[in-house]
């Protein structure tokens, strides 16, 4: 049995009514958060000092009571002499995580993720018609030269109009 969406982009395919008309397909499952892989991303700007915490870990480190870091949904970066807290922030949105904390904490930048990823991007497709009507070709005027082989367009108006 075919998907509604397969008979969705077999008609638009069909008839040139909906033609080039944007196809949505479903959205992939979301995935869930892989905080090694925006690790990653950071130490590409510094040294990774935390995500998972124990509870004592965190007690002992002055870690709040609720941290994300205790569910491993957190990182802290050391920052490289030169990077600055929004060069990270930047990098791991641009890898498509979704930040709930991006806090500057002086030493070191404090990252924690919402539970997925933006991966539940929709693609797109586009559906062009196949018969397209291919613009006219530009006119231009008729180039002719004269006896001596000067074309008359390079010649000046008063010669041109003797001619």
């Amino acid at each position: 049995m075919r998907s509604p969406m397969i008979l969705l982009a077999l008609a638009a395919i069909a008839s040139p009514a909906t033609a080039a008309r944007p196809v949505e397909l479903p959205a992939p499952p979301a995935e869930r958060l892989d905080v090694t892989r925006a690790a990653a991303v950071a130490a590409n700007y510094g040294a990774i000092t935390s995500i998972f915490r124990s509870v004592e870990h965190n007690r002992a480190v002055g870690g709040v009571a609720n941290s994300y870091h205790l569910q491993g949904r957190a990182i802290d970066v050391v920052r490289r002499p030169g990077v600055s807290h929004s060069m990270i922030a930047a990098a791991l949105q641009r890898a498509g995580y979704v930040m709930v904390e991006s806090l500057d904490e002086g030493d070191h930048s404090h990252f924690a993720f919402a539970t997925t990823s933006i991966a539940s991007k929709r693609p797109e497709i586009t559906i062009a018609a196949a018969m397209v009507k291919q613009p006219d070709k530009p006119k231009y005027p008729d180039i002719v030269a004269d006896e001596h082989g000067t074309l008359r367009i390079d010649l000046p108006a008063a010669q041109l109009a003797e001619r």
